[in-house]
């Protein structure tokens, strides 16, 4: 569609707000209706000439949106009846975790999907494969971080394990531990195998798993900085996967890992390298209950149960962090946007300025990437965005409507005009 097209150009090219690169595809009905790629996936600063575009076959590290897949791989060993969702994840994981504040309540599954488990981020939420996961939450651990990694507990909020919401990365990593744990296998080639294989697509939580051809097309991830600080006027800098089509060595310390030990390290929670055409199929395994291209992923009630609310934001209550506004319902490992306005703990999670669609699925932040998927499962529809470097920082280019970046809610507009979903 040229005038998309034209739209979305003009949104990469904004003075003083340009982006790197961005790969846009919107599904409906069985098909993909629109597809759209602009900019570099590897800029040569030197030599322009000599800069590569973003194509279909560009991969990103997308961020947050690995949450998903890593959640599809957790609700294969439910299904499998290997894991119980509201059992102690201490059971799986060989040693006991547990918030000091509250050390009789157990910490399960199900409060990690929903971010509800009062684990925390702290500075550091990935560790070398030479750490174990759980030394990181023991006091003497370098990695601890003055207890950091746990809530605390407040005379009005309740942060209580289950009672509380606050997105957390470092959750993920422990379910990355769980599934090492259950099925013997290291993280990213269970991942592999169960869950990216079903869709046909050359990606994977480790790059140096990914094909040849997918290497090459890897895409670096950008931001305008000079000194390490934002500057819209600097050159782009790499941040990230700037291999130029080079496998890279294998972690440092990899070849000693004990299966099971340390979930983080292939990043569950934001390490996944895919294109966006490929995330389509993703999204496709929420849309057409668990079926992958070429297999089954999940069976549809397990679909079901995880697109179904388990937390929403509840002002009155107080019941958890909204994130500036833009996580208001949680299932397990997506969130549901609740199409609601700004209120008083911040701007509102809206895709439009008016009405906008209450749709599933996950957004990306890392590296100068932001990126999405979103999708409505009642009309087999939905949208991929992947904005592979910003030009300034996001912090100080928010949105005029919602809690999204600016960027974000020029595409989703300009997308949503074109397929209203």
């Amino acid at each position: 569609m040229y005038e998309l097209d034209q739209q979305l150009l003009t949104i990469m090219q904004t003075p003083g707000a340009d982006l790197s690169g961005l790969a846009v595809v919107v599904y409906a009905g069985g098909d993909i209706r629109y597809e759209g790629y602009f900019g570099e996936r590897y800029i040569d600063p030197e030599q322009p000439s000599h800069s590569l575009p973003v194509t279909a076959a560009t991969k990103f590290r997308v961020a947050s949106i690995s949450k998903t897949v890593t959640t599809l791989a957790i609700m294969q060993l439910v299904e499998r009846g290997l894991l119980d969702l509201d059992a102690d994840v201490s059971e799986v994981l060989g040693w006991r975790l547990r918030n000091p504040h509250w050390p009789e309540t157990a910490i399960t599954t199900r409060m990690l999907l929903t971010h509800t488990s009062s684990l925390r981020d702290g500075d550091l939420y990935t560790f070398p494969p030479t750490t174990t996961l759980a030394s990181i939450f023991q006091p003497e651990s370098p990695f601890y971080e003055g207890g950091a990694h746990f809530a605390g507990s407040l005379p009005h909020v309740d942060h209580a394990p289950g009672r509380f919401f606050s997105y957390c990365n470092l959750g993920f990593g422990v379910m990355g531990a769980l599934i090492e744990r259950l099925t013997n296998e290291r993280f990213d080639l269970y991942v592999d195998r169960h869950v990216l294989a079903p869709l046909g697509v050359d990606a994977s939580f480790n790059v140096r798993n990914l094909t040849d051809d997918g290497l090459r097309n890897l895409a670096a991830l950008y931001r305008r900085q000079r000194n390490g600080e934002w500057d819209a006027t600097a050159p782009w800098a790499a941040q990230v996967d700037d291999l130029r089509g080079v496998r890279p060595p294998a972690l440092p310390g990899l070849d000693a890992y004990i299966i099971g030990s340390n979930g983080t390290i292939f990043s569950p929670q934001g390490g996944l390298r895919i294109s966006a055409r490929d995330l389509v199929e993703v999204m496709k395994v929420f849309l057409h209950g668990g079926q992958g291209k070429l297999g089954r992923v999940l069976e549809p009630a397990t679909v079901q149960q995880i697109l179904t609310v388990q937390w929403r934001f509840d002002p009155a209550l107080g019941n958890g962090d909204p994130y500036g506004g833009l996580m208001r319902r949680w299932g397990l490992g997506l969130q549901q946007l609740s199409n609601a306005p700004a209120d008083a703990y911040g701007p509102g999670d809206r895709l439009l300025a008016g009405a906008s669609p209450q749709l599933w699925g996950h957004m990306g932040e890392a590296y100068g990437l932001l990126s999405a998927m979103f999708f409505d499962p009642a009309r087999d529809a939905g949208f991929v965005y992947i904005i592979g470097g910003v030009s300034r920082d996001p912090e100080v280019y928010k949105g005029v409507y919602s809690a999204f970046y600016r960027w974000e809610e020029q595409i989703q507009t300009a997308i949503l005009t074109a397929f209203p979903l």
